[in-house]
């Protein structure tokens, strides 16, 4: 092990190690960044999740807390996060405030792809370049990188917690608290954080014992106090329900076939024999990661960083291959440890492979092997980057922002069926100062209304259903943004009904469509 790993520290790049990284950074950010911009969607439609994500914040700025008032089925952090960009949009414009928080996000995936390169920095300039570099255009991270999404933050907060804890770097109780901490914050996100933190803190018992174990416990759930505690008090029942109860019944993910999700993992829509061949090779480099970090290491305590990357790839990916819950961009939750045994595979294949020829070669030669399979690597990973500039999901065909926006201005109470509909007319915000609220989560709503109490028809928490809150809302509504067909595009045959009698088109653009109070 100790020799794989000096012959893979020896051929280091020609410039500076943490110079190759910020070229890999400055890649990894023009591709998060630069298909927004081309495409003029920056503040506009990316996917559903980032328009309810940002409404959390638009209401939480105006009082409106999630669980008490409104269903949220994720912990509070986004809500929080959120909320100064919230209040850009407040001053400025929804497009500015979206806009501006997805610039954060493809902020924080270029940090995601400089933590891989600093954690496998010690493999070599070859490993650095196959995992942050894949890390850096690879479609599974990029999709969710672009838009205000949970996976991103779940990613930064656990592979700062990995780069604290790396062996023999600061003293144990330091390292565990600062992991404790980015783990904690991480778990005020999303609740897959748990998945990281059962391994992590398994890491943590084997390498430091159960006093920084029991420390590592403390000062999480302190940082979850913090952070959700006010949440939790305001409402307990309702914030149990929607950020637990609904998750454990969602079933969005039930139908979805193995190699459907393989391909999601790939990140390509390539012949099943070609993905069962990347899983293949995933699996193997899974499996040299974890050899490698145990290698020459009898004592648990001893075995290397490398062990738990590997198992932190099997868990997460076993979960989100069997979970009844799944969507497009879930592989992102696994992307950064894939990519860490990929560059460990690498670096440590490579210089394998360098020790054992370098017998067989002479003069300059013998230092090519390296920088040879280093430039291989990045032709390879050329395709790769071509698919990560995809624009995932599409912009809205025929959609002109500019006339839903202009349609939408004159009046200051505004129903729209989703949260994104609010950004893309620049009307959210606008209508919450208003006191016209909608849905913040349609989806979440109806998953909450699933999980009765009182018999069928009865909603556990905030005593409406999402139909009678669409139909509410629209009722003191002087307009309304939404898409057609309604019935496919979330609105309740009540809402429409109501739409239909009380409101006449005025503007639509692409399926976008304005209506105004008769």
């Amino acid at each position: 092990m100790n020799k794989v790993r000096s012959v893979a520290s020896r051929f280091q790049p020609p410039l500076m190690p943490g110079l190759l990284i910020a070229v890999i950074a400055a890649v990894a950010f023009l591709t998060r960044l630069l298909p927004l911009l081309l495409t003029g969607t920056l503040g506009g439609f990316r996917g559903y999740d980032d328009g309810v994500h940002y409404a959390a914040g638009v209401h939480l700025i105006a009082g409106s807390l999630p669980y008490r008032d409104y269903v949220l089925v994720h912990p509070p952090g986004i809500a929080l996060l959120m909320a100064p960009f919230a209040l850009l949009g407040h001053l400025i414009s929804d497009t500015a405030g979206m806009g501006a928080a997805r610039v954060l996000f493809v902020l924080i995936g270029t940090l995601n792809t400089v933590l891989i390169g600093v954690l496998l920095k010690k493999w070599g300039y070859l490993a650095v370049i196959v995992g942050a570099g894949l890390y850096a255009l690879w479609s599974v991270a990029t999709i969710a990188e672009r838009s205000v999404m949970l996976s991103p933050i779940l990613n930064v907060c656990v592979l700062a917690a990995l780069l604290a804890l790396r062996s023999g770097r600061r003293p144990p109780r330091r390292a565990v608290t600062l992991a404790a901490v980015f783990l904690g914050l991480a778990l005020c996100f999303k609740l897959w954080a748990v998945l990281p933190i059962l391994v992590i803190g398994v890491l943590v018992a084997v390498r430091f014992g159960r006093w920084l174990l029991l420390r590592f416990a403390l000062v999480g759930a302190a940082v979850c106090t913090a952070v959700m505690g006010l949440f939790f008090v305001l409402a307990p029942g309702a914030m149990f329900t929607d950020v637990v109860m609904a998750q454990l019944v969602r079933t969005d993910g039930a139908g979805k076939a193995l190699m459907y999700r393989l391909r999601e993992f790939a990140g390509v829509d390539a012949p099943e024999v070609l993905i069962l061949a990347v899983a293949a090779l995933g699996v193997l480099c899974i499996v040299a990661t974890a050899y490698t970090g145990l290698a020459g290491r009898r004592r648990l305590r001893a075995w290397g960083d490398e062990v738990w990357w590997a198992l932190l790839a099997v868990v997460i990916s076993a979960v989100l291959l069997t979970s009844d819950s799944f969507f497009d961009h879930y592989p992102n939750f696994v992307a950064p440890y894939l990519a860490l045994c990929l560059g460990v595979a690498a670096g440590a294949g490579a210089g394998a492979l360098s020790r054992k020829i370098r017998g067989q070669l002479s003069g300059p030669r013998r230092n090519l092997t390296v920088p040879l399979a280093a430039v291989v690597s990045v032709v390879l990973l050329a395709p790769t980057g071509v698919r990560g500039f995809v624009l995932e999901p599409a912009p809205l065909p025929n959609v002109n922002s500019a006339l839903l926006i202009a349609a939408a201005r004159p009046y200051d109470c505004i129903f729209f069926t989703y949260a994104y509909m609010g950004v893309v007319s620049d009307s959210l915000s606008r209508s919450m100062q208003h006191g016209c609220a909608s849905v913040v989560d349609v989806g979440g709503t109806r998953m909450v209304d699933g999980l009765q109490s009182g018999g069928p028809g009865t909603p556990l928490t905030r005593g409406m259903s999402a139909q009678e809150l669409q139909v509410s809302q629209l009722k003191v509504a002087q307009a309304a943004v939404v898409l057609s067909p309604f019935l496919y595009y979330g609105m309740s045959a009540g809402a429409i009904e109501e739409l239909r009698s009380d409101f006449v088109l005025t503007a639509s653009s692409g399926t976008f469509q304005v209506w105004a109070r008769r």
